[in-house]
């Protein structure tokens, strides 16, 4: 008894929204499972009016033409299947989706992999977008969970924030000239345009950040100051052998080593935007050392 008024429950639901061309009873009958998932999906609904030339609901997918063979034969070979034929699925995706922004699908790695449209669409059932790329990409869902990362897993971005899965264009990134664009879209203050510019910033922010999560803080690909002496060497406060130094010169301007014998020591274990907090850029001149604004002091 509950079987059927669940039945008769998503037959009338379905109805409603005109989503079925023939009997709403006849798929559900036997699908429920089916059914109940797709009952929140777009597909299901769809108007006629909607997808002018296409029937709707379940026979939209399922070619309208053979359900009625499906039904009174309960062959599965009747009716219009999935699964079979990656080239044929994706057809029948396409026929409704060719003009909704796939012009550069044809182009885009994923196309280049043959993936079929449903091995990241689930067509009955709702999913994030994150756990159809995490069942191919993993050791990058995997960084979503690292001490700094994006807000991906709170489900305040998806991957699609940053991706255009159907594109193109280098790790199908919603960008079509300089990588930067599409983090500075999200962090314009970084952007400048700065009188005293670090160059990273114009160049490539993965230079120094890791996009999807990283064990150092603010997404750095490695913890200050190791980050920093991978394009700039040790100045003042540590000769490179480690020993008290005497007077260097740099900058036409005399310093000693106030740390001794443990500059190099202390040199370590100091953060470099500790003294040069405008790590992206300034507009003003540095204090305290003799690089005009180029030691982004403040």
């Amino acid at each position: 008894m509950k079987s059927k008024c669940l039945t008769l429950v998503l037959a009338v639901a379905l109805g409603c929204v005109g989503a079925w061309a023939a009997d709403p009873g006849a798929c559900v009958a036997c699908h429920e499972g089916i059914a109940m998932g797709a009952l929140g999906q777009s597909h299901m609904r769809l108007e006629p009016f909607e997808v002018m030339g296409h029937s709707v609901g379940c026979l939209g997918c399922h070619d309208a033409g053979k359900a009625d063979a499906h039904v009174d034969s309960g062959d599965v070979e009747a009716i219009r299947a999935f699964g079979k034929d990656e080239a044929v699925d994706n057809a029948a995706c396409m026929s409704c989706h060719a003009a909704k922004g796939m012009g550069e699908w044809p182009a885009s790695r994923h196309a280049g992999e043959d993936l079929a449209c449903t091995t990241c669409h689930q067509v009955h059932k709702a999913s994030r977008p994150q756990d159809a790329c995490a069942g191919c990409h993993a050791s990058v869902a995997a960084s979503f969970r690292l001490p700094s990362r994006h807000p991906v897993e709170s489900g305040k971005m998806s991957c699609a924030s940053c991706h255009d899965v159907h594109a193109s264009t280098e790790g199908a990134l919603k960008v079509k000239t300089r990588k930067n664009d599409l983090c500075l879209s999200c962090h314009p203050a970084q952007e400048g345009p700065f009188i005293f510019e670090h160059s990273p910033v114009n160049e490539d922010c993965n230079l120094c950040h890791s996009p999807h999560g990283a064990v150092a803080n603010n997404l750095l690909v490695a913890n200050e100051p190791a980050l920093c002496l991978q394009c700039h060497e040790f100045h003042f406060q540590a000769n490179h052998e480690g020993q008290p130094s005497g007077p260097q010169t740099v900058g036409g301007r005399v310093f000693r080593n106030p740390y001794g014998e443990y500059g190099m020591n202390r040199a370590m274990t100091t953060k470099c935007t500790t003294c040069h907090p405008r790590v992206h850029g300034s507009d003003l001149p540095s204090q305290g050392v003799p690089t005009s604004g180029w030691g982004l002091t403040r």
